[in-house]
């Protein structure tokens, strides 16, 4: 049994989104009796945009949180290179307001950030990053991610207590198009459906990568929450430490599939990362509070797939 949490007043940013949906309902079977659970920008409940200072500022004098998860983002590295200003205004805009209403109305609380394992970027070609490594973000993505973790640690007040989490690539059932598994997947699902012919185009499939399964990302959090909180900012990777090339995920898919299907490179994909490798070592995490990742990767690419088929035949 998880230890329950040790707040009253909890308020998540992107509970619509992919982890949120996974997250809600595990925040909830670890809250105590009398806590209370809010939301930001989820419909049938506080409808606040957080590109709106003074209606956060009113959000968070209202419901006093003691404890604030914010995962709402524009959370896709491709998307964010056709779509920089956007990223940059939800992403670092919207928590700057968080962060200053906070400061001003809830100076105790611990503020909770879901950052990305992407802000290390560039300093993946030198070796194993730790939470002690300098991050080269590349990346509107990550360079927005990484800037919303400065603004945090300076807009903050001396007694809010922050917490950066820089999970790994994560994925699991629900999921969308736009990253790679699920995008893998949804051909797979179609190919099976025969709405589409039986080729997967594909780009360059030798990065390797570290991939988790969300419920094993949405577990890490919430045994850091858990935890007692006693330095002022506090850094925890979330990776298994096991890369994977891309063209992995691809074969185990191939070999879940009722069909045969042909793979085929696209030259107009094929452009070689920029980041061959990515090798995260997580021991703070590990050695905080003893967490290790429990789902395996073939489990984690079955449900994705389980998923797109059903979503599939609703058609």
């Amino acid at each position: 049994m998880q230890p329950s949490l040790p707040y009253r007043s909890i308020l998540l940013t992107g509970a619509g989104g992919f982890v949120g949906q996974y997250l809600v309902p595990a925040l909830r079977s670890r809250m105590s009796g009398d806590a209370t659970l809010h939301f930001i920008a989820r419909k049938g409940s506080a409808a606040v945009d957080l590109l709106d200072p003074v209606g956060v500022h009113d959000l968070i004098e209202r419901v006093r949180p003691d404890l604030i998860i914010h995962l709402a983002a524009q959370s896709s590295v491709g998307q964010s290179a056709g779509k920089a200003a956007d990223t940059w205004r939800v992403n670092v805009g919207g928590t700057i307001n968080l962060a200053q209403a906070v400061a001003t109305v809830s100076p105790a609380c611990v503020f909770a950030f879901a950052s990305s394992s992407e802000v290390y970027g560039a300093a993946f070609n030198h070796g194993t990053v730790t939470e002690n490594t300098v991050p080269l973000p590349m990346s509107p993505y990550a360079r927005s991610k990484r800037a919303a973790e400065e603004a945090l640690s300076d807009i903050l007040g001396e007694d809010n207590r922050l917490i950066l989490f820089r999970p790994a690539n994560h994925s699991g059932a629900g999921q969308d198009t736009r990253f790679v598994l699920p995008a893998f997947a949804q051909q797979i699902a179609d190919i099976e459906a025969g709405t589409i012919p039986p080729v997967i185009r594909v780009g360059s499939l030798t990065a390797e990568r570290d991939f988790l399964d969300v419920q094993d990302v949405v577990d890490a959090y919430l045994r850091v929450l858990a935890a007692p909180v006693t330095a002022r900012r506090q850094v925890f990777n979330i990776a298994s430490g096991k890369p994977v090339p891309i063209g992995c995920l691809l074969d185990i898919l191939l070999t879940l599939s009722s069909h045969r299907v042909a793979v085929e490179q696209d030259p107009a994909r094929m452009r070689e990362s920029e980041v061959p490798k990515t090798l995260i070592e997580s021991n703070a995490i590990r050695d905080r509070v003893a967490w290790a990742p429990q789902t395996t990767l073939e489990q984690t690419i079955a449900d994705v797939l389980t998923h797109c088929r059903t979503q599939q035949h609703k058609k």
